[in-house]
């Protein structure tokens, strides 16, 4: 079909002034769709100077509907399309109109349709059903004209464009955003982030960030800065300082932008500067290649935001993890992370790889006696001393107060440097300190495959290096695990037997040397098993001690005292003496005086009726509570006597100040009694120091006539032992106590009966 061509009218001969264009200054691209050849050398001929937007026109040519829409499909940044309405068919450019938006979904684009038939479709159809952005007669485009229709579709199309730049670039922002926040070290945030960056700007990674932690108000020289990330030819200096970078208009650019305190935008690069209140700052550099259009400086400081909010999170979790992982006094690991580290080697275990255990001995006794501030420099000094002795392959971590832990291999900790480095005093302030180190170590293929359960077992053998005194050390043997949990199990049954009323009590009579007269009773605990047999004393008084059920099971013991006593008192065995032993933890305690009152008083047992035993050990304590514990005692109106003695090392001066009420002697001096020469004079030594004191004086373990026979002729007032009566249930010395007490009143009545006849009948 034929085609009205565009008229050269006067219009056409406008010159415009021309404005200077760089060669490389982009320009609008501008398809002209039309099957007459003269249009499109009309359209060209007369814009072909013209400068829209401070942009030269580009144009491309299709002479059909099939043309166009490949032509569309294969060049981007088309920003208007000049289409004829009728080309080959009537309806040829409604239909390209049409393609255009829904086959190519192209949005942005501009359509102007131009038909030489006024009037040849309806203006307002033809725009609200094909997408057309404005409707032209060709014989109504003058080059003015022509001008303005073109001016009005690309400033449409810019703005869209922007629009739909901005929303995508936003959408860039908020998914790189949420993969960024996803990094917790800030050497993968920074990658990251300037990976992101140049994928929002269409470019490819080439540039750096680097970082600094501000440490005052001032601005920070370019040494204090440290590549975290590089891309490109930069790459190899990550983790370099800033002034190793050798390009000295980047470095320049860089450090403007960091005095500054501003982003730069110059025509080859990009420095955008970062800072949130005291957090890290941070400068990116950008090779862009090209200047960066406002639009897209606007997306990138919005970005940068996030990017800000990013690194003040990584310094934040970074905070998060020093506290978590890190010891704030020493600056070392701390238990958490050793147990991790440990978790990590106990993976694949080697037979040359172990865990030591430093304990500082009697540190608590340094921090009463200098202060908190010494103890903390001194715990600082050792773990100084303990970093440069042993390589970074060796952790080292603060896992207790006093406590310190390492693992390595064996060669790498050197056990015999270790401990010859703590010969060495330790310069504290104004103190030379010389401390004693008790340690453990176990091979890891020794302990449990968990970093809890080797810390456990290493804990075990620290344990026992413990008891074996200050400067003591353990190697830890799985035997001792096993050792600890049958204990553990014990202790759990002793809680289910005191619970369940499983343990009894048995009774030894106490006998007067003089005249065999029954004057007390000491009480005993037995634990009997379901098999008859009993758990001896000495294995569970001391784990009832260690777990404080000693507190309970004394009150108990107390309780069923003070009830046998009313007992035997009802059957008519008079107020006999029941003596108790008290360990040291039950001696401490602060409820013992109130616990015995409150018994007594529930049962109606007169105070004079208890005795209460401690041991030598437990008289050795501090000397001034244990004589307020003993003048308390007494007080409420209870006796007191000193068990084992002649076991310790307690003075004399020691024992006048306790004002004890008895004395009793360790049953092995009585055994040497008629064994060994000079048994005995260690018994009479005993016998006339409590005298002197006006102490009475009780032999423990007597098992024979001739060592009772010694120890009377020596003046020793009380006895207790297997030849009198051995420990037995209160039931069974019933019968015992009535025959003792009438063959004693037999004796007696006797003797009386000898002294009233005259020597003359």
């Amino acid at each position: 079909m034929s085609s009205r061509n565009i008229p050269l009218s006067d219009e056409m001969s406008f010159e415009q002034e021309a404005l200077p264009v760089a060669a490389d200054f982009e320009r609008w691209r501008v398809l002209i769709v039309d099957d007459e050849p003269d249009v499109h050398q009309a359209t060209t001929f007369a814009l072909k100077e013209a400068v829209i937007l401070d942009k030269r026109l580009e144009f491309l040519h299709a002479y059909n509907g099939e043309q166009a829409l490949k032509l569309l499909a294969a060049e981007p940044d088309i920003a208007v399309v000049l289409l004829d309405v009728v080309m080959e068919g009537e309806e040829d450019g409604l239909l390209v109109a049409r393609a255009i938006r829904d086959q190519l979904n192209l949005q942005e684009i501009r359509i102007v349709l131009r038909t030489g038939h006024p009037g040849y479709a309806p203006e307002y159809q033809v725009i609200r059903d094909y997408g057309i952005n404005d409707y032209k007669t060709k014989s109504d485009l003058t080059q003015v004209r022509l001008m303005t229709t073109l001016t009005a579709a690309i400033r449409s199309y810019q703005q869209l464009k922007i629009i739909n730049t901005s929303r995508r670039g936003l959408e860039m922002i908020v998914e790189a955003s949420a993969l960024l926040f996803e990094r917790r070290s800030l050497e993968s945030f920074a990658a990251g982030a300037l990976t992101q960056l140049a994928a929002l700007l269409g470019l490819p990674p080439d540039g750096l960030i680097c970082t600094h932690q501000p440490r005052g108000a001032g601005i920070s020289p370019p040494q204090d800065w440290t590549i975290v990330s590089a891309a490109g030819e930069l790459q190899p200096l990550i983790n370099q300082p800033l002034h190793a970078l050798d390009k000295p208009d980047v470095l320049n650019a860089i450090e403007h932008a960091i005095r500054s305190r501003s982003s730069i935008y110059a025509a080859r690069y990009t420095v955008l500067y970062l800072r949130r209140a005291s957090a890290q700052e941070a400068a990116i550099y950008l090779d862009t290649g090209r200047p960066i259009p406002l639009a897209d400086q606007q997306l990138l400081e919005i970005f940068c935001s996030n990017i800000a909010v990013g690194f003040e999170n990584i310094a934040l979790f970074k905070q998060l993890q020093d506290l978590a992982y890190i010891d704030p006094l020493c600056h070392i690991p701390n238990r958490t992370q050793f147990v991790s580290r440990l978790n990590h080697l106990l993976q694949y275990p080697q037979p040359d790889q172990i865990v030591v255990l430093l304990d500082i001995a009697q540190f608590s006794q340094i921090n009463d006696a200098l202060g908190h501030l010494i103890g903390d420099q001194l715990l600082q000094s050792v773990s100084q001393r303990l970093r440069a002795l042993v390589p970074p392959s060796v952790a080292l971590a603060h896992i207790g107060v006093d406590l310190f832990g390492l693992a390595g291999r064996e060669s790498d900790i050197g056990l015999d440097r270790l401990h010859a480095a703590f010969a060495k005093p330790f310069n504290v302030g104004s103190h030379l300190l010389r401390i004693k180190i008790t340690s453990s170590a176990a091979r890891l293929t020794d302990t449990e495959s968990t970093g809890i359960g080797c810390l456990k077992d290493v804990t075990i053998g620290l344990n026992l290096a413990k008891r074996e005194g200050p400067g003591s050390f353990t190697w830890y043997s799985p035997a001792m695990s096993l050792a600890s949990r049958q204990r553990l199990d014990l202790l759990h049954d002793l809680e289910a037997a005191i619970r369940q009323q499983q343990l009894l009590v048995y009774y030894q009579p106490q006998i007067s040397l003089t005249d065999g007269a029954v004057i007390g009773m000491e009480a005993l605990l037995r634990w009997p098993t379901a098999n008859g047999q009993f758990i001896g004393p000495d294995r569970f008084i001391p784990l009832a001690e260690q777990s404080g059920l000693i507190i309970e099971l004394g009150d108990w013991l107390l309780g069923k005292v003070c009830e046998q006593i009313v007992s035997w008192r009802n059957e008519g065995l008079g107020d006999l003496k029941v003596a108790i032993n008290v360990s040291m933890v039950q001696f401490n305690h602060d409820t013992l005086v109130d616990q015995l009152a409150l018994r007594l008083r529930q049962y109606g047992v007169k105070p004079s009726q208890i005795e209460i035993e401690i041991t030598e050990s437990v008289a050795m304590q501090t000397l001034e509570d244990v004589i307020d514990t003993i003048r308390r005692l007494k007080q409420l109106g209870v006796t007191v006597s000193i068990d084992d003695f002649g076991t310790g090392f307690s003075s004399l001066a020691y024992l006048q100040k306790l004002n004890a009420d008895r004395l009793k002697i360790d049953r092995s001096f009585i055994r040497e009694i008629g064994v060994n020469e000079g048994s005995l004079s260690i018994a009479e030594m005993v016998i006339n120091l409590g005298h002197k004191l006006g102490i009475a004086v009780l032999a423990e373990g007597v098992e024979t006539a001739e060592q009772a026979a010694l120890l009377r002729a020596s003046g020793c007032d009380e006895a207790q032992g297997y030849l009198f009566a051995k420990p037995a249930p209160a039931r069974m010395l019933g019968q015992w106590l009535r025959e003792t007490q009438g063959r004693v009143a037999l004796s007696q009545a006797a003797s009386a009966i000898s002294h009233t006849v005259s020597p003359s009948a």
